[in-house]
């Protein structure tokens, strides 16, 4: 610190003395305003360019102008293919997770051409394939056919012939196998992304383990009679974020994305 202050006090007085010889050879003899032919005037732009120096010196010119144009090149720069689809893909997720039905699957329709294979992890299929089926049941008030009462039926059955291939219709994990007599008889409950499961009731039998990991359209049973049944067919059920919906409209979502996908 003694050396800064040495060369500074020479510096001031060097750029004194120099700014009297200035101010003594101009032909003016004002010196009471702050004027070129004033001695203070100079000693004022002596310290003024002597602090541009001291500064380029310890701080070494942090606005340069080479790395100005580098960051200006760098917001301009376009986004590319891979960050559009990372941000569809986001809106998506976030979309999925705000679901509460596929009643709103409409805030979806624009994205979905773009990311489809986001529908792997979705419910989107029917279980069973369309020509091995007929739906006896629908989604809502029904009156029972055993209990002879009129309640909500919170899944769709289709009606089908005993043995006939189950697909899961998203990919998830299994978490639940039950053989209830009565209720859904021998079922299976899988968990997918977003908040969905999936419920396979009445089944005659069961081709996957608890806790296995399984792709869309994997095997997972076959179709039966089970528990309070009064014929062969298999009860789907859709629960989001446990709430049960109707699932009927999921049937044909990623057949419709897939089939109005250009072909180049």
């Amino acid at each position: 610190m003694s050396t800064w202050k040495n060369i500074k006090k020479s510096s001031i007085g060097w750029i004194k003395g120099y700014a009297q010889k200035v101010g003594g050879i101009t032909n003016s003899t004002d010196s009471g305003h702050f004027t070129p032919q004033n001695s203070s005037y100079w000693i004022f732009v002596g310290v003024f360019f002597l602090c541009i120096a001291a500064n380029r010196f310890f701080y070494n010119n942090p606005q340069n102008t080479k790395d100005l144009g580098k960051l200006t090149r760098q917001i301009k720069k376009p986004m590319t293919e891979e960050s559009r689809e990372d941000l569809i893909y986001q809106r998506l997720n976030e979309l999925l997770h705000d679901l509460e039905n596929f009643e709103q699957m409409d805030r979806l329709k624009p994205f979905l051409p773009l990311r489809p294979e986001i529908l792997d992890s979705v419910p989107s299929t029917v279980p069973l394939f369309r020509e091995h089926y007929v739906l006896s049941s629908s989604y809502g008030n029904r009156h029972h056919p055993i209990h002879r009462v009129t309640r909500k039926h919170f899944g769709v059955d289709l009606a089908a012939e005993k043995d006939t291939p189950i697909y899961c219709t998203a990919a998830g994990r299994v978490a639940h196998i039950e053989n209830d007599p009565n209720g859904h008889g021998l079922h299976v409950i899988i968990s997918h992304a977003y908040g969905f499961s999936t419920l396979y009731g009445h089944m005659e039998s069961v081709a996957v383990e608890l806790g296995e990991a399984l792709d869309a359209h994997d095997f997972i049973g076959t179709v039966g009679s089970t528990g309070i049944s009064t014929g062969t067919h298999l009860h789907y059920e859709v629960i989001k974020d446990g709430n049960r919906i109707n699932p009927a409209p999921s049937f044909n979502m990623k057949y419709e994305v897939y089939s109005n996908l250009k072909i180049d």
